[in-house]
């Protein structure tokens, strides 16, 4: 394949299907970005772009982890909101539970048994 002047590479527009069939490919581990962007001559943000307008697949976010001391801090991260969305599961099951207990006494004791309970 020849190379192409900027001016070419400015004023050609590939195809839907050309844009889709690339995005199957790397959709399909076929390829990757960069040796579509360097066969065809494309910025790799174009095919990005490809990729969120045509891709089918979820695509995650870049996330860089330069040092070990990174990798700790996001697996002690991830452990804290583990932690976290626990003890938010058990307040809520006690919040219904305490909602069910309030049903049920004033249920037995009648709508005034806050009244009946407080002390004087």
């Amino acid at each position: 394949m020849k190379k192409l002047t900027t001016e070419e590479r400015r004023r050609r527009r590939f195809s839907e299907s050309f844009r889709k069939a690339r995005v199957k490919e790397i959709e399909k581990g076929l390829v990757r970005i960069s040796d579509v962007s360097r066969l065809y001559e494309v910025k790799m943000s174009s095919i990005q772009g490809w990729l969120k307008k045509y891709g089918t697949k979820e695509r995650p976010g870049i996330i860089m982890v330069e040092t070990t001391d990174d990798i700790n801090r996001l697996k002690a991260q991830e452990e804290e909101i583990k932690r976290l969305k626990e003890i938010i599961a058990d307040m809520h099951l006690k919040s219904l539970e305490t909602t069910e207990y309030l049903a049920i006494a004033k249920e037995k004791l009648g709508e005034n048994f806050l009244k009946k309970t407080k002390p004087e």
